[in-house]
């Protein structure tokens, strides 16, 4: 395990020509990331975030608000259980292979129709409410507000805030400054916290997506915090978590039936959608790292690739993202219907309204 443990770890590949990592962490003039941080303290401060999340916030204020803005926690009468048919919908849902469908229904001694009915009942049990709902996007807004406002707090008197370039002077020299500690810690408690939960949450169609995508997102901030890119980090932090605020606004109003409110906070997601990561993390960001990093540091070495090429993947990601959106734009102005198509979306619970539709 320690041969591993070193082969992974090469000084080589994580850190600049001639630096070391005894001497990074050993430094007296400067404090360096501390490794052991990325792997005990967000740990505490998700089983913080957990504990108010689901029993402070959710019962104590999102779900009386919820009430009181008229949201329904309605969910219909479960099927009568038959074990035969509960197979079939953890593996289908509700739309088994025609060969499921035909040994479910002769077993069943039943009608292929009545198999897909009771399928769809199931689901219906299983829909995540609007009052779980509401509080799910209470949440979310209400941490990705805090932490916009404490990323504004945390970077508006840096220097890299206002010239990038200083992300890269005297790098991997640079000193860690304990708000970027706070500012780091408190995102990776986060993800943290959104994974671990991740398992006690109703199935969604997107579940393994999300799934994934935190346990990258905790990748990414802990590599950039072990080789002291935390300067940039915070740029790429900044730019990102504010982008969803009016998006999860748009779908409370929408759980609230307010129309005028859904459109409104839309169209603000929009613009800042394109401004931040269309706009900011590819010509701001991107630039910078592709194409001034090397420049100022008159180096390249490994991480510099990894770390500009999980970016670059994240640029993609944005790109199909943004299509996506776009689409909606359409839609939206030609039938007046808005959706979230992204991670965030509950999208087998749309496909299950739509086999309702089509039922009735």
């Amino acid at each position: 395990m320690s041969g591993l443990m070193a082969w992974f770890w090469s000084e080589d590949v994580w850190l600049p020509p001639g630096y070391t990592w005894h001497y990074l962490t050993h430094s007296t003039h400067f404090n360096f990331p501390v490794f052991a941080d990325a792997w005990t303290y967000p740990f505490a401060i998700a089983a913080i975030f957990i504990f108010l999340r689901y029993l402070v916030l959710n019962p104590l204020v999102f779900a009386p608000l919820a009430r009181m803005l008229g949201v329904k926690d309605a969910r219909p009468r479960s099927p009568a259980h038959h074990e035969a048919l509960e197979i079939v919908f953890r593996w289908y849902r509700t739309r088994p292979s025609p060969e499921a469908l035909t040994e479910a229904s002769t077993a069943m001694g039943w009608s292929q129709r009545q198999v897909e009915r009771w399928l769809r009942q199931r689901a219906a049990v299983s829909k995540t409410t609007s009052l779980t709902k509401f509080c799910n996007l209470a949440w979310e807004a209400t941490y990705y507000i805090s932490y916009t406002i404490l990323g504004v707090v945390v970077l508006w008197d840096t220097e890299w805030l206002w010239n990038i370039d200083h992300c890269f002077y005297g790098f991997p020299e640079q000193s860690l400054d304990e708000w970027v500690w706070i500012y780091y810690m408190v995102s990776l408690g986060f993800y943290w916290s959104m994974t671990i939960t991740h398992f006690f949450q109703h199935r969604r169609k997107d579940s393994m997506q999300l799934f994934v995508h935190h346990l990258v997102t905790i990748l990414l901030i802990s590599f950039s915090w072990v080789v002291n890119f935390v300067r940039m980090g915070t740029l790429v932090l900044v730019v990102h978590e504010c982008g969803d605020i009016p998006m999860l606004l748009a779908k409370i109003c929408k759980l609230c039936g307010s129309q005028r409110g859904m459109d409104g906070f839309f169209v603000v997601f929009l613009i800042l959608w394109l401004c931040t990561r269309v706009g900011l993390y590819p010509f701001w960001i991107m630039r910078t790292t592709l194409f001034r990093a090397h420049v100022i540091l008159k180096m390249w070495y490994p991480i510099y690739y990894i770390l500009n090429g999980l970016m670059l993947g994240l640029l993609v990601i944005h790109i199909m993202w943004t299509y996506l959106i776009l689409r909606i734009v359409v839609r939206m102005l030609l039938f007046k219907e808005v959706s979230d198509v992204r991670s965030s979306s509950e999208g087998w619970d749309e496909e299950d309204d739509d086999d309702t539709k089509k039922e009735t």
